[in-house]
């Protein structure tokens, strides 16, 4: 490089960082580098061989002199590709002629594939028998839905350069090449700026408009490396769902981790799935403890999120990327993502846009967390520079907690997992077909798996709800599901079919008992009628799926098992030298097993929907019961397993948080970062007031803990939480190649 570019360039460098609406210094310090990822949220003038772009008034030049040009903030959509968004906060577009009309046309088409789609699924309703006719229609619905895209691009026209107020398709560009010149090409079409001969060099500038965006509220630079001991440092998630809005059909809660465009289109105004006002969020309405009023609520998001997201509020995303970026640097180094899905209940609401199958409600959500992890990347400057990581192997998350990232663990929970269902307690599937899926889902990189859920399945039986609500919502979707209604038993006769240690295998009922069960009605809900059980344990093909996990190296969730399956399960893995994880429980209780999960070297996390308070208390039981197991609480450690966009609330505040409130700024657990109120748009988030309303409130969660008489010690454990869980991941990779 000669000595004038390189004068020009820190000049512009200086410029760069005196201003407060344009790129940060290490961004132009990135671009410095001519890297295409290198541009991502930085501030530049866009030259070609035929003079500068300038875009105004709705009118694009591609030949502007230099002094009339436009300074562009390069919005990264997702890797290598980027929003153009110009200080009157237009952005750079090629839309259609026809474009209105081609996207009405492929909307048409999308519904009339989702309602061909939905009239497959119906045949859910009917004995299995009616499943190819079902899979016809389903599939035909998905192929219209599929190509109506294509359908809408054949009617748009010729595009022209514009400047749109609102971003669309139109709106995204890729970038590629090397050196100081890059071809810019509209990721949609193809089509290149300029025309194909065209290259474009980017000039740092400053004057740009600052792009729309959550604050992280967070300063300092978060750990990295190994504790004095060896061990990562850091606090698991052990059960959440960053793909729920997908779930149910994904119209029945609105909003995502992130969008390309950004907050405005990933936590806009949900008014698109909830109607005006939100009449239609009726699950928000059943569910929400906070606000339990209809119409229920004022449903603009940004930027002034009125009514939402809330602590009790599960029909809204809680997981945006900067929420999760600030609850990383608050510590998390280790999150078991699951996703999730429910054919039965998906089929109750028919405002949906997904197909109700369970596994491809799973595929759609694979997808999603992949296209998130790019997306953070792209943020940071490139393919593997973001803090989230997708991991497979304990080794690999090791390296990526030591390097300071967030290790991401993938799993399902979800009814019918590959599909496995049973109707009339006849398995409707293989073992070579367990075989088959785990194998494919397996190589996708899943490493951990609920057997069971809400409903029987072909693995086994489920837990009763203890609420009354919930059970008779779970009875009819078993029913719709399996042909039946849940086969119970009272309490006080677990042991005597399941004693400690010597669980039997389930060898189901035939067609003709379980029809006469039919018929003699569906049982007692608890608690009205006393303490009942399901009576049906692990099925034989149940304890082949166990086993087939096991041999994979994939982490067994307990959490939703009936008893008398989730102590065979117990039986299996004490057999086979591995732990079990409970990752989302309420209690320390023998009805949850706890004892036995701990002998067997389980992990047990806390479900923290309380104040802090008891989740100091639930930390205090555990540590009082491994204490008893084992006689020291050396190895004792336990995470978090919040659930959230699971349809279940957060954290409340405190009720004495008025007279003993969580002071800002705070500190981090260990002392390197510093936190301020968390702001979105116009509202600040405050824990003393909000409680946990989305996920970036974690780490004043963690402060709140720390404040509480035990918290202290109580923490402790949690940090050690990331460590555990490799350990206990660890040893069942080591089952897997005995």
């Amino acid at each position: 490089m000669s000595i004038r570019p390189l004068l020009s360039l820190l000049a512009c460098a200086l410029l760069v960082a005196c201003s407060g609406e344009s790129a940060p210094p290490e961004v132009t310090e990135r671009a410095a580098k001519a890297d295409r990822h290198a541009l991502a949220n930085g501030c530049f003038l866009v030259r070609s061989a035929s003079g500068y772009v300038r875009g105004g008034a709705g009118v694009v030049d591609l030949a502007a002199a230099r002094a009339d040009a436009t300074v562009f903030f390069l919005k990264a959509t997702g890797l290598g590709r980027y929003a153009f968004y110009a200080p009157d906060r237009t952005y750079l577009s090629m839309p259609g002629a026809n474009d209105m009309a081609a996207d009405a046309a492929a909307g048409v088409a999308r519904q009339v594939g989702w309602q061909l789609a939905g009239a497959g699924d119906q045949a859910l309703w009917l004995p299995p028998q009616a499943d190819a006719a079902g899979n016809t229609l389903d599939g035909a619905g998905d192929a219209i839905a599929a190509a109506a895209p294509d359908a809408g691009d054949a009617l748009r026209g010729t595009r022209t350069l514009a400047m749109l107020a609102t971003p669309t398709d139109a709106s995204e560009w890729t970038v590629d090449g090397a050196g100081k010149r890059f071809t810019v090409s509209l990721t949609l079409s193809g089509e290149r700026l300029g025309g194909d001969a065209a290259l474009f060099e980017f000039e740092p500038a400053t004057g740009c408009a600052s792009y729309p965006e959550a604050e992280l509220g967070a300063s300092g630079e978060p750990f990295k490396g190994r504790n004095p001991d060896g061990t990562v440092f850091g606090y698991a998630e052990t059960h959440m769902h960053l793909g729920g809005s997908h779930m149910l059909g994904g119209r029945m809660s609105y909003g995502a981790p992130f969008h390309k465009f950004g907050i405005e289109h990933a936590l806009g105004n949900c008014k698109e799935d909830h109607g005006e006002n939100g009449a239609l969020d009726a699950l928000d309405s059943f569910v929400n403890t906070e606000k339990n009023f209809m119409p229920p609520h004022d449903t603009v998001g940004w930027p002034t999120y009125k009514d939402w997201p809330s602590w009790g509020g599960q029909t809204h995303h809680q997981t945006y990327y900067v929420w999760l970026q600030r609850a990383w640097m608050g510590g998390l180094r280790l999150m078991v993502n699951h996703f999730v899905a429910n054919e039965e209940l998906c089929q109750l609401w028919p405002y949906r846009q997904y197909d109700c199958n369970e596994m491809e409600s799973i595929q759609l959500q694979y997808d999603l967390v992949h296209e998130l992890q790019d997306y953070i990347d792209a943020q940071s400057g490139g393919p593997g520079k973001g803090f989230f990581r997708i991991v497979t192997s304990a080794r690999e998350a090791r390296r990526a907690i030591e390097d300071g990232k967030l290790a991401v663990v993938l799993g399902t929970e979800n009814e019918k997992v590959f599909d496995c269902g049973e109707y009339l307690d006849q398995p409707l599937c293989t073992q070579e077909h367990i075989d088959a899926q785990l194998d494919e889902w397996h190589a996708k990189g899943i490493r951990s798996i609920f057997p069971i859920h809400l409903l029987d399945n072909a693995f086994g039986g489920t837990r009763l709800s203890d609420d009354p609500a919930l059970s008779g919502l779970y009875q009819a979707a078993n029913i719709v599901a399996t042909g039946h209604p849940y086969a119970t038993m009272p309490c006080d006769q677990v042991d005597e079919r399941a004693p400690h240690g010597e669980a039997p295998v389930d060898e189901g009922r035939g067609i003709f008992d379980t029809l006469l069960l039919q018929l003699m009605g569906p049982p007692p809900v608890p608690p009205a009628t006393g303490c009942v059980r399901n009576a049906r344990g692990l099925t034989q093909l149940g304890d082949y799926f166990v086993n087939a996990l096991i041999d994979r190296g994939i982490m067994i969730e307990t959490d939703h098992t009936g008893e008398l399956a989730r102590r065979r399960m117990f039986d299996v893995a004490a057999s086979r030298g591995v732990g079990v994880l409970s990752g989302h429980t309420g209690e320390v209780s023998d009805v949850k097993d706890s004892r036995r999960i701990l002998e067997i070297g389980g992990v047990i996390s806390n479900l923290p929907d309380e104040p802090s308070p008891v989740t100091v208390a639930f930390i205090h039981d555990l540590i009082a019961l491994y204490r008893d197991v084992h006689g020291t609480t050396e190895g004792l450690a336990t995470g978090f397993g919040s659930d959230i966009n699971g349809i279940h609330n957060q954290p409340p505040p405190r009720p004495d948080a008025a007279e003993r409130p969580l002071q800002y700024p705070f500190k981090s657990y260990d002392g390197r970062v510093t936190f301020e109120r968390q702001v979105t748009g116009e509202r600040a988030f405050d824990l003393n007031v909000d409680g946990v309303a989305h996920y970036g409130l974690y780490p004043d969660f963690i402060a709140d803990l720390q404040m509480q008489p035990g918290g202290e010690e109580a923490l402790k454990y949690v940090f050690r939480s990331a460590e555990a869980y490799l350990r206990a991941w660890e040893r069942a990779e080591e089952a897997a190649t005995r």
